[in-house]
């Protein structure tokens, strides 16, 4: 009973460890959301969405910009390496209906020693955002050139909804 006791305070503990080190979200600066196509039919410029990504738990990471980019006319690529310049980040366009309404799937990958030793410190978080013109605040558009941005000197929050350890 006392090992069952001890082994089940041990879980306990690491897994609050663990949630204490996913605490934050994620925050969008400088966000710009084109598509040109969108607007005008003979428009040969690609698409793309580009923002400064910053994750509350790392603040002395700062910052880093990301981006993705497609041609006129197709999807957004399924996969996107290297989508931002500190490549401990990730973006991937998972739903695109516009530049009024897509879905990223963020991420952010970083070594935290509070949870454990090698190789178990690998922190990994995730959020899938939806960003929908007028629902998400400080999110507008101009309809008439298919493009959105974040309002100056204000920050979107995504919401992490999945963490691994």
């Amino acid at each position: 009973m006392a090992f069952l006791f001890t082994s089940l305070t041990l879980i306990a503990v690491l897994l609050m460890r663990t949630t204490l080190a996913f605490s934050g979200n994620f925050e969008l600066t400088n966000l710009v959301v084109s598509s040109p196509f969108q607007a005008d039919p003979y428009s040969i410029e690609s698409t793309y969405v580009e923002f400064d990504f910053c994750d509350q738990d790392t603040p002395e990471v700062g910052s880093t910009h990301c981006g993705v980019q497609w041609a006129v006319g197709l999807s957004p690529p399924k996969t996107s390496p290297n989508t931002c310049d500190n490549t401990s980040f990730s973006v991937t366009v998972t739903s695109w209906f516009g530049v009024a309404n897509l879905t990223l799937q963020l991420g952010h990958q970083y070594i935290d020693d509070s949870v454990g030793k090698a190789p178990y410190n690998v922190l990994s978080k995730y959020a899938n955002f939806n960003l929908t013109y007028p629902h998400t605040p400080f999110y507008e558009c101009d309809m008439a050139i298919a493009e959105c941005k974040g309002c100056d000197g204000e920050t979107i929050f995504a919401n992490v909804t999945s963490a691994v350890a």
